[in-house]
């Protein structure tokens, strides 16, 4: 300013670099009180001038700690000189102390920095308007996310990013937006300015153009469903501005806006792909020719070949007193962290199957290809596949279990309703033969598809043998050890020593089992007859069991 040429710092030039946002006449001691910080204070040093030293330097430790931007004082009429301790504390405090000359009027240190100020609030203000134009007309288009980003980095000349809830990249608009690795956070940054979005800081290390480390402004974003997205501004070519941090804001709103849109499409879409599933699984065939029509509009080939296959999630650790008590189970947990993990791993390992939530089991329509599912190998891929998954939930929910059923090939549109019911069989009956993480196929049940045809568990207990039933009946202490033991050793085709390695056992102990076995029932192993009928009848008991128990 040409009228302060002949001012003179005095102490507190660290301070020079204060943003002033303000200024005033000091006219009362208490001007601290009143203060929000910014403020360039003017003032004679009147209204202190009884101070004593320490009291001068409280108040301007106070001015200081206030956030003041600087003390500027015209003396010579009331005070000759400016107390060295004033000095010495702006100089410790990085409050800048100037000194301007006696023939200045406040007037021409007053209307310069408010005219300024004004400049600068209205130039914000036209900044913020123009920027809020450009993303409203963005919405308005239905652009999508792209542009929006795009325009962002237009705005403010670094690279910007748009990440998911896990971080990873969604949308880049450059390559230096995606960090080869990501530091710790810098808490020594502080906030620029104040938004209604927050952020923080974080650095990073890019490649490109050359290897370094850079900053990042992160601004958390919110959508209807809580699912949180990540606004990432790297400083790659500039630092970040307070004009940036408008475009930012209005960008993460328009961010917003747009995400919120999508959930909704997103959920109509999801209604209208639900109630065609549920149709089709019904079997409903007076309403073919309407799922028909529905299923074109979003483009489903109804006439090739589905299978359903089902994949049920199930929490180990579910107590036995709230399965006696009949108590609904929340599913919250399981339908939001895991339900999310299993939709991304099926979708991963089935890309073109069409996918239907139902409680605690994801429905899926498998399109097949005729006569590939006519051949084993087919079954066998799919069943490799649905195993990977499981492996996948497992790493990230420990306490988490994901049964399979895979129902038959349905070869025509109305055969999908029986392929979803032969795979709630094979999935119920594949707790019960081969525990809570099987994968079983309803075609490779044989001779256990029966047990399925009965609904009264208890009245297949008549197709156990009496042999059979004799052990079961028996008062043996060991009668468990021995049941088990014989459904081991029939799982492994009669082999004593494999059944001895699943059991943990001497192989004499289980020749020893055996024995009394055959004393107490009678069983003749070499009888490949009856050796099928036992084999058939620990199924049924398991079944029997597993029904009891539910």
């Amino acid at each position: 300013m040409e009228r302060l040429q002949n001012a003179k710092v005095l102490g507190g030039e660290k301070g020079l670099s204060n943003v002033i946002k303000g200024i005033t006449i000091m006219e009362a001691p208490d001007i601290a009180d009143w203060l929000s910080g910014g403020e360039m204070l003017l003032t004679s040093l009147y209204p202190i001038l009884n101070y004593t030293e320490e009291e001068q330097r409280e108040f301007v430790s106070r001015l200081a700690d206030k956030g003041v931007s600087a003390l500027m004082i015209k003396n010579h009429r009331f005070v000759k000189k400016i107390p060295d301790v004033i000095i010495e504390t702006g100089e410790k405090t990085a409050l800048p102390i100037i000194q301007i000359p006696q023939d200045i009027p406040y007037v021409d240190v007053l209307y310069p920095v408010m005219q300024e100020l004004f400049n600068n609030q209205v130039m914000k203000l036209k900044y913020f308007k123009d920027v809020h134009d450009r993303f409203t007309t963005l919405s308005l288009m239905d652009a999508g996310l792209e542009p929006i980003i795009t325009t962002l980095e237009e705005l403010i000349g670094n690279p910007v990013a748009l990440y998911d809830r896990n971080f990873v990249c969604m949308t880049p608009t450059s390559f230096h937006t995606t960090p080869v690795e990501q530091k710790e956070r810098n808490v020594e940054r502080v906030k620029i300015v104040e938004t209604k979005f927050p952020y923080y800081w974080m650095t990073a290390q890019v490649t490109e153009p050359e290897t370094k480390l850079v900053e990042q402004v992160v601004v958390p974003i919110r959508t209807v469903n809580r699912i949180k997205v990540h606004l990432v501004v790297t400083e790659a070519y500039k630092p970040i501005e307070d004009l940036d941090f408008i475009a930012i804001e209005n960008a993460a709103t328009a961010l917003s806006l747009e995400l919120v849109k999508q959930f909704a499409v997103a959920e109509v879409e999801r209604e209208f792909i639900n109630d065609i599933i549920d149709d089709l699984l019904a079997g409903k065939g007076q309403m073919m020719e309407t799922v028909y029509h529905r299923a074109n509009l979003i483009g489903w080939d109804l006439d090739r070949s589905y299978a359903v296959l089902l994949f049920h999630v199930k929490d180990e650790f579910i107590s036995l007193s709230q399965k006696e008590m009949n108590k609904p189970i929340s599913l919250r947990r399981l339908q939001s962290k895991t339900f999310t993990y299993l939709h991304e791993a099926i979708r991963s390992q089935f890309a073109d199957g069409i996918m239907r939530s139902r409680s605690d089991t994801i429905i899926l329509l498998l399109p097949v290809d005729q006569q590939e599912g006519k051949g084993k190998g087919w079954l066998n891929a799919v069943k490799d596949k649905a195993r990977e998954i499981q492996e996948n939930i497992r790493t990230k929910a420990k306490d988490i279990v994901v049964q399979v059923g895979i129902g038959n090939v349905a070869e025509t549109v109305t055969d999908i309703a029986r392929s979803y019911q032969e795979a709630e069989d094979a999935l119920d009956l594949g707790g019960t033969l081969y525990g809570n993480e099987s994968v079983t196929a309803y075609a490779e049940l044989g001779l256990f598809r029966l047990l399925c045809q009965f609904p009264d568990p208890d009245a297949l207990t008549s197709f156990i043998p009496a042999s059979l039933s004799r052990l079961v009946e028996s008062k043996n202490a060991i009668k468990n050890d021995l049941l088990h033991t014989l459904e081991v050793f029939l799982q492994h085709n009669q082999n004593a020593a494999k059944a001895a390695h699943d059991l943990f056992v001497h192989y004499k102990t289980v020749m020893y089992r055996l024995e009394r076995i055959k004393e107490i029932t009678g069983m003749d192993f070499e009888d490949s007859e009856e050796m099928l009928g036992v084999r058939v009848g620990l199924k049924i008991l398991n079944l029997v069991k597993s029904e009891r128990n539910d």
